[in-house]
């Protein structure tokens, strides 16, 4: 079966090359957890959280800016690892000590795309979510489990859409030209693939969900095993793109 045949590719890219996936990612995940450790205790949301309550930043708090620099500075730093990781699977560009090397016009084409695939995804949406509105309107008095049967669908149509559009990060990691209609091609005849792959991936985040809220004995806790479980579903996402990559546009077997 083709999508449990990619899922499991991706899973073994992951677990067949640990110790070069260390290598990749180690360094910048520990800056981020750094850099935003750092924003939460200069500004003592910190001891907020402790305390198990998250609320929305206040708009005089004057936090907007600083809280919106480490969100890009994170996601810059991610990238910085995650187009390492591509060029280091589809090009052998092994890694080199502890410090992915540093890509910046890599690193800066990869947002850049990512914001693309985000404003294309937005439009997309708005007549889709017009339609949920509307039926869970008609549904409201159905109860949750009704309404639940309604994000399960809309969760996998998104990650489908996803997965086809973002074949153009790896090739923007690998410098490639290739633009949204390219990656729409490239998997045009991949529907049934995709949409298959995209339902496992909700049902691992489900079973991911389920488990972290199992073990949240404690708020402590609960961010911790938040924090690994988000990172496990990070890196099994970044291979699944390099998997699409290698396997629709190069095409390489799974």
């Amino acid at each position: 079966m083709k999508p449990w045949a990619l899922f499991s590719h991706s899973v073994g890219m992951l677990t067949r090359n640990f110790s070069d996936m260390l290598r990749v990612f180690l360094i910048p995940t520990l800056l981020i957890v750094a850099l935003s450790a750092t924003f939460l205790k200069t500004t003592g949301l910190w001891e907020i959280l402790q305390w198990g309550v998250v609320t929305p930043l206040p708009e005089d708090s004057g936090l907007g800016g600083p809280f919106f620099l480490v969100v890009v500075l994170s996601l810059l730093i991610g990238m910085w690892s995650v187009v390492a990781w591509h060029r280091f699977v589809l090009l052998e560009e092994m890694p080199q000590g502890w410090m992915p090397r540093m890509q910046g016009s890599r690193i800066m084409a990869y947002f850049g795309r990512s914001v693309q695939i985000a404003l294309v995804l937005i439009c997309m949406m708005i007549p889709v979510m017009l339609v949920v509105l509307l039926v869970t309107t008609i549904l409201s008095g159905a109860g949750p489990a009704a309404l639940q049967l309604i994000n399960l669908p809309i969760a996998i149509f998104v990650t489908y859409l996803v997965l086809r559009l973002s074949v153009i990060l790896p090739a923007a990691a690998l410098g490639a030209d290739m633009g949204l209609r390219d990656a729409w091609n490239f998997t045009g005849n991949a529907f049934g693939d995709l949409l298959g792959l995209a339902a496992i991936l909700v049902a691992a985040q489900y079973a991911a969900q389920f488990f972290a809220e199992s073990l949240a004995v404690s708020p402590s806790l609960a961010a911790g095993v938040s924090i690994l479980v988000s990172a496990a579903l990070a890196l099994l996402n970044i291979s699944i793109l390099t998997t699409l990559y290698g396997h629709y546009v190069e095409g390489r077997p799974v």
